[in-house]
């Protein structure tokens, strides 16, 4: 007959399988761990193993072969994620005034047009995610952090993308900073089982690029307008393509966050490398090739791999059950 288990915190009688205590919320993950109930797969990829699979999936993902770790299924604490909605507006206001000042506001159309096309493409994201939706407020945090990120990448593409790294070094400049603020939920030990896998990954890491993308579309499009040289609708237009890019980058970069917590059961700094390296190749490639060949073969050829990346992370999920169990940590 199994151990009966007990709460570490309260003392109330657990069942094997249960992730959350009953009584007070404790969450089990790590104790589990401890004592060897948490049931973590035998083999964890290595770095390169991670980046070589990064590398391969844009253009033939695949399923998981081997069954996730535990963590795929665990439940935050059911607190309030409420002050997460205030720290985003904080992030995207700070980000906006040291930005621009007060432009962003007198000239608040230009600002609401830079985020017409990336919160669209963000919804469409987030829709994606059908069996175990992440809350808004979460959400809304890593898109506030992208805008504040937005002047982080400023200081340092004038100090050290500029002068050292040229145009197609801004990617290893934005890539790490807008996944910086995915990485905190991934590994704060309130909201960290909140973030399953690597579609969970996909949809923060999106939105982490929607911030950024209309924070940068904000000065672009007023100096193309403000300089004669585009008209307003067609500067718009040719900013969006590359502000879904900045979405599209950032997601492939949480994947990976995402995938390393469904196959390893954890998240450690490392992680970070795998995708945001390949989201820095892609977004080098961006800025340096001939416009012709960025919107004509690397635009489309993103788009498509982000596809069949939101599809295979949800089929993921299917295989593993989410359709009747999934995590329920809205709110």
């Amino acid at each position: 007959m199994p151990e009966q288990l007990y709460c570490p915190e309260c003392g109330t009688p657990l069942a094997e399988d249960d992730e959350l205590c009953t009584t007070c919320g404790f969450t089990l993950e790590e104790w589990k761990k401890e004592k060897g109930i948490v049931d973590i797969p035998e083999h964890q990829p290595t770095t390169k193993e991670m980046i070589s699979e990064a590398l391969t999936s844009l253009i033939n993902p695949k399923p998981l072969s081997q069954s996730p770790s535990s963590a795929v299924f665990l439940k935050r604490s059911q607190k309030s994620t409420e002050r997460y909605i205030l720290s985003a507006l904080m992030l995207l206001i700070i980000g906006f005034g040291l930005s621009y000042g007060g432009e962003w506001l007198t000239y608040i159309g230009f600002t609401l047009a830079g985020y017409a096309v990336p919160i669209i493409f963000l919804v469409y994201i987030i829709r994606c995610d059908r069996y175990e939706r992440e809350p808004l407020a979460l959400i809304a945090y890593c898109f506030g952090w992208g805008a504040f990120s937005g002047v982080l990448a400023g200081i340092l593409n004038v100090l050290v993308t500029g002068p050292f790294l040229g145009a197609g070094g801004a990617g290893l400049v934005e890539e790490p900073l807008k996944i910086a603020g995915v990485y905190f939920i991934a590994k704060n030990p309130q909201l960290k089982n909140e973030f399953n896998n690597h579609l969970d990954g996909m949809i923060y890491g999106a939105a982490a690029g929607a911030g950024f993308a209309g924070l940068e579309n904000f000065w672009y499009i007023t100096q193309m307008v403000f300089s004669g040289a585009y008209p307003p609708l067609f500067a718009i237009f040719i900013r969006s393509i590359t502000g879904i890019m900045h979405i599209a980058w950032s997601s492939i970069a949480g994947r990976s966050l995402g995938l390393s917590k469904a196959l390893k059961g954890r998240i450690e700094p490392v992680d970070l490398i795998p995708g945001t390296l390949v989201a820095a190749i892609i977004h080098f490639a961006w800025n340096t090739l001939p416009p012709i060949i960025s919107i004509g073969i690397i635009f489309p050829f993103t788009l498509g791999s982000l596809g069949n990346l939101l599809r295979t992370a949800r089929k993921d999920e299917i295989n593993w059950g989410y359709p009747g169990f999934a995590p329920d940590e809205q709110g």
